[in-house]
């Protein structure tokens, strides 16, 4: 029975591995992931979260948790390989004060923040350490808004936000695929500058004999291929 097992273990069989990325980023990066990933290793089952970095963090910690795409996490025992460092951009609506008409791209000046100063925000508090990332911002800048409502994540505060409902900041990738039809979006958004606010974004997984190919996999795939987009 245990040179039966061992022989399963080798081959790929029966083995489990939980996989993790920030919201709301798995649909697009791991459907285009995964099947290549299970030509590769076609009897490894999958669970995968869509989880903060803050709850990845934790479930490394305690060995829950095997690969994961986020903010980069610092911990003594878990590998990091960085990724990118993304780009921000501040998104208003058409209801705010500082909108202009038929431009998607603005470029950002010293008063666009000052103008931000009592507008309605939709803050992504599923993100807790994003969302903190960008308060002490606004805060830094003297700049106070009203945070109107609250979501778990970036693609629903962004529909939020084409409903004229509030701004947002987040990472500018997310908008690729909009700016590329400008008109139908009734929004304007500014990149802010990556010296005064950004994300770093790693790969972080625990080491792991057993599962180091399926590991390394997608550590090359990530590397290779992980874009912040989504489809909206």
């Amino acid at each position: 029975m245990m040179n039966t097992e061992l022989r399963e273990i080798s081959q790929n069989k029966y083995q489990s591995m939980t996989i993790g990325i920030t919201p709301p980023m798995a649909d697009t990066w791991f459907s285009q992931t995964l099947p290549d990933f299970y030509r590769h290793f076609p009897n490894i089952r999958t669970k995968i979260l869509e989880i903060t970095t803050s709850k990845a963090e934790a479930l490394l910690a305690s060995h829950q948790l095997d690969f994961f795409i986020g903010k980069t996490i610092h911990q003594e025992h878990i590998k990091t390989v960085p990724l990118q460092t993304i780009s921000l951009s501040l998104v208003i609506p058409q209801t705010a004060r500082l909108y202009q008409p038929n431009q998607f791209w603005r470029s950002f000046t010293s008063t666009t923040l000052t103008s931000m100063n009592g507008e309605p925000v939709i803050r992504t508090v599923g993100e807790a350490r994003f969302q903190e990332l960008v308060d002490h911002y606004f805060a830094d800048k003297g700049v106070q808004t009203i945070p109107l409502i609250e979501v778990n994540d970036s693609r629903f505060a962004l529909s939020l936000t084409l409903q004229g409902l509030g701004s947002i900041v987040l990472a500018t990738e997310m908008l690729a695929k909009m700016a590329a039809e400008p008109t139908q979006y009734p929004i304007n958004a500014f990149k802010l500058p990556t010296s005064e606010l950004s994300l770093d974004f790693s790969v972080a997984y625990l080491p792991s004999h057993v599962l180091a190919k399926p590991i390394a996999y997608l550590v090359d795939q990530a590397c290779q291929n992980f874009s912040p987009a989504i489809d909206f």
